[in-house]
């Protein structure tokens, strides 16, 4: 299913697998939890993956069972977090190393805890199989957090562009491949396994990628990305299309993430973008930004 060998994972351990389809596309980005050599979780983005997952056991008759469980997951994140954990969950968990698992008890039952999570702050993910204690879970980290000021919230925007968070969907979809996404440490084309997409990616590799997944800084205060939006040189030639954008007060302008075509994705080219009726100047720059 993925395009990354995890012929040598380790039990306990997540993985971070961009799973493809024959053309290369990517489908999902998910992170893989191994449990042991039969034993599998998925943690999927925001795509459907479990019919794609069944078609492929159907076609090649592999004797697997697949199934979609009953888990919610609630994060717990930020620089405060490690202590807020420990104080629930006891000195264990900190020691719990970046992408590892484990399971940790609460209330008489089990909770898988993965250190991971959809923030370069840093914390946890809580996979919760049985909704009444992850409800007393979640009021009890709230009266323990009462010290950290813990507060309810969901991934920021800002954070997340800045810190080169891709989103499928919004940075990446299925018209994609890995290649122009800059995940070219998750994809093993030399590698003895087979995998869907496999012999595309080697011709993309051998040809070179087309575009390339960059940021981009410009010099505005406000913006709102619905759709793409096209980024054009100074001969009026579209070089590529800003999908993901927001103001950001470290930087004081808007940054994005865009998708730039060959040749253009050099940092520092410089760009125009229409906002609301305006141009505004722009610049091409690395991935993340801090």
């Amino acid at each position: 299913m993925t395009c990354r060998d995890l012929s040598k994972s380790k039990e306990g351990r997540c993985y971070y697998c961009p799973i493809i389809d024959d053309n290369a596309g990517l489908i999902n980005d998910p992170v893989v939890l191994k449990f042991n050599e039969n034993k599998w979780w998925i943690s999927i983005a925001d795509t459907d993956v479990i019919l794609f997952a069944k078609g492929l056991a159907i076609g090649k008759n592999f004797d697997v069972n697949i199934i979609e469980p009953d888990i919610d997951i609630m994060a717990v994140q930020g620089p405060k977090s490690f202590k807020l954990m420990e104080k629930v969950f006891g000195e264990k968990i900190a020691n719990l190393k970046f992408f590892g698992f484990d399971y940790f008890e609460f209330g008489g039952d089990k909770h898988l805890i993965a250190r991971s999570g959809w923030s370069k702050q840093g914390g946890y993910e809580i996979y919760v199989e049985h909704n009444d204690s992850g409800l007393k879970l979640y009021d009890h980290l709230f009266e323990i957090g009462k010290e950290f000021n813990v507060q309810p919230g969901g991934p920021n925007l800002i954070e997340r562009i800045e810190s080169g968070l891709l989103s499928h969907g919004n940075d990446m979809d299925n018209g994609d491949n890995p290649y122009e996404c800059g995940f070219d440490k998750y994809v093993n084309i030399d590698s003895d396994v087979d995998f869907l997409g496999k012999e595309k990616l080697k011709k993309i590799k051998a040809e070179g990628i087309k575009k390339k997944l960059m940021g981009v800084k410009i010099d505005a205060k406000e913006i709102s990305v619905n759709g793409s939006m096209d980024l054009v040189d100074e001969d009026n030639n579209v070089i590529g299309e800003l999908r993901s954008g927001c103001y950001n007060p470290t930087f004081k302008q808007v940054i994005g993430i865009a998708m730039i075509n060959k040749p253009h994705f050099e940092t520092s080219k410089s760009f125009k973008i229409n906002i609301n009726g305006s141009d505004f100047d722009g610049k091409v720059c690395d991935l993340p930004f801090i």
